[in-house]
């Protein structure tokens, strides 16, 4: 009974606060929601793009000469393919959000595993092949799951791409909060090693904006580095 509320708790706080998910199964050298380090260095991760949004996250993050990473979905790329050059001209990691932001935990529920193998090793190859008609060099090194979706067959596919998992510590600008409860929350994640999620597709990111722009100030005012992933995770 013991382990059973503890669970509930871990479980409560993760929902409330934000956060991906932990398991203590993952395979720890290829999945990764926080950098493990007592450095005052923080990162920046936007998720579902490219969109009508990233343009201000750009001119946002060359302000403060901020390197980013961005989880692109493929189904989008296409779309947006001067945004998918801009990310990359400006110094920015691009990365895979799969294609087509299928939710693997119900996915999970109507295939096998090894269909789901099957299904994922399909979207990142789309993913790749869409990413590579507009920049034909492109490295892409991180893969993050729609949903911060993780069991130990992921690591397998992701394996076969070279790919490291990035999951997150903490995000929340998809809820309906308001934006000063919003940029509350985000302040209070504040902590060595924290990787932020953001989002710059989809619907409006106009908050998204203007939460991103104070939690930069409250960074740097606190004495945080906001550096690029790829920096710290090889």
């Amino acid at each position: 009974m013991h382990r059973i509320i503890l669970t509930l708790i871990f479980f409560l706080f993760t929902i409330q606060h934000g956060g991906s998910k932990e398991n203590n199964d993952v395979d720890k050298t290829i999945f990764f929601w926080k950098i493990d380090t007592k450095e005052k260095v923080v990162f920046l991760t936007f998720d579902d793009g490219p969109g009508k949004y990233t343009e201000d996250v750009l001119q946002l993050l060359k302000k403060y000469n901020i390197k980013a990473t961005f989880f692109m979905l493929g189904e989008v790329v296409k779309y947006y393919p001067d945004f998918v050059r801009k990310v990359y001209e400006s110094g920015h990691s691009i990365a895979s959000h799969t294609y087509y932001h299928n939710n693997f935990y119900k996915l999970q529920k109507k295939l096998s595993v090894d269909e789901c193998k099957i299904k994922l090793d399909e979207e990142l190859k789309m993913t790749e092949d869409e990413i590579k008609k507009i920049i034909p060099q492109v490295k892409i090194k991180f893969l993050r799951m729609p949903n911060g979706y993780y069991k130990n067959w992921v690591s397998d596919v992701a394996k076969k791409y070279g790919y490291k998992i990035v999951n997150w510590t903490f995000g929340c600008d998809w809820h309906n909060y308001t934006e000063e409860e919003m940029v509350k929350r985000y302040k209070e994640a504040l902590q060595p090693g924290c990787i932020y999620l953001f989002h710059d597709g989809g619907k409006n990111r106009r908050k998204t904006v203007n939460v991103l722009h104070q939690l930069i100030e409250h960074c740097i005012s606190n004495g945080y580095k906001i550096e690029s992933l790829e920096g710290w995770i090889k």
